[in-house]
């Protein structure tokens, strides 16, 4: 009876989590106009990228302690075994490359265990703004394409009127119509497009049920602030932060151990010697190939930079110009002097113009946020989030 009451205690538990967590994961539901500050704790432990870290530290940790063990195993053998034994050499070599294995196995998991988590989080913050200034980029359209729209909506009405009168021709009131209906078609294109946007951040945030339900609230920054970034000290900070970097740095460090060992037993004339010293060279050119192309990109990501910012600053400046503009514009629509079809036609297509400050700030602000992730010793590359 005592057991029985114990099974029926504990599956009365185990309903009461389920229930809980049920609870939960209807609480973290995608909801109705979600700022990015809103997707980032949302994001938090939700997605696939998390579920997978917590199983590839658990693997970091089965490997740390695996070798930690083999390696305690053949020190054992190495240490009853004579040099006069031909198991000795063997035995040595063998610890000298598992003391390579162990020190990389513990900095996996150390890594794992410390530092990856929060370097995780600041890929996937990036990664979800990009995805969702591809949204606010997409809604700035959508906002210009209506504006277009009602224009040729106007000019569509105003040649029927005028066809009626015969002022007009059906061709001309044919390509009215024409202009109309390919406008049309273009908002309804981008409407698709910020659709399948916001399926894409549903699926990047682990969620496929009630997408109905889920809007964002598509705002820019207002504007942003130039940073100086010197080309030196950042590639200084990457190089000291990389993790696979210094990872591979400490391999190297314990390779050239391993050739003195090799070195030892079989001379410097040995072939063995000669292969492995051959292939201990290629991998430290291998590594200055991959640091002077980290280099590169960096060079790189630091000069679109600031080619971003130039081209940012001279949208903003140009965008004065253009509000002035579409003062005078509604001045003289509201005094008479301009139609309302013109009105409208100038009107869409300053906001267009202006709208391009939109595309500038999103470009400049992400290289910033990727310049930013250099001096962790991450490379974002945006073609791959």
């Amino acid at each position: 009876m005592n057991v029985k009451k114990i099974i029926s205690v504990l599956l009365s538990c185990v309903l009461v989590l389920s229930l809980k967590v049920t609870a939960y994961a209807a609480d973290k539901k995608l909801s109705s106009d979600m700022s990015l500050e809103d997707l980032r704790k949302f994001a938090k432990k939700n997605t696939y990228s998390y579920k997978i870290y917590e199983y590839e530290k658990e693997n970091a940790e089965m490997q740390k302690d695996g070798k930690k063990n083999e390696l305690e195993y053949y020190e054992y053998l190495l240490r009853g075994t004579s040099k006069s034994d031909e198991k000795y050499y063997e035995y040595k070599l063998k610890v000298s490359e598992l003391k390579k294995e162990s020190e990389l196995a513990k900095m996996d998991f150390e890594y794992y265990d410390e530092d990856k988590e929060d370097m995780d989080k600041k890929l996937l913050d990036l990664s979800l703004k990009s995805k969702y200034y591809e949204l606010c980029l997409l809604d700035g359209q959508r906002k210009n394409q209506q504006l277009k729209v009602k224009h040729l909506k106007k000019r569509a009405e105003i040649e029927a009127v005028k066809l009626e009168s015969g002022q007009s021709t059906d061709n001309e009131k044919q390509l009215a119509d024409m202009s109309l209906k390919l406008a049309e078609n273009e908002l309804s294109a981008v409407k698709k497009s910020m659709e399948s946007k916001k399926r894409e951040i549903a699926d990047f945030l682990n969620q496929y049920e009630d997408i109905e339900n889920f809007s964002v609230k598509c705002i820019l920054p207002d504007k942003i602030s130039y940073q100086k970034f010197d080309n030196k000290k950042l590639w200084k900070k990457f190089s000291e932060n990389n993790f696979e970097l210094e990872k591979e740095r400490k391999g190297m460090e314990f390779d050239e151990d391993h050739l003195k060992e090799i070195k030892e037993i079989y001379g410097e004339d040995s072939d063995t010697y000669k292969s492995c010293k051959n292939s201990y060279e290629i991998d430290k050119l291998n590594f200055e190939v991959r640091e002077n192309e980290y280099k590169a990109k960096i060079a790189a990501l630091l000069s679109d930079y600031d080619t971003a910012w130039s081209e940012y600053s001279a949208c903003l400046e140009y965008n004065k110009i253009l509000r002035d503009k579409l003062t005078i514009l509604k001045i003289a629509y509201d005094s008479g002097n301009v139609s309302e079809l013109d009105y409208l036609e100038q009107y869409a297509d300053i906001n267009m113009e202006m709208s391009k400050v939109d595309n500038a700030l999103v470009k400049a602000d992400l290289l910033y946020d990727r310049l930013c992730l250099i001096g962790y010793g991450i490379y974002w590359d945006i073609n791959n989030h």
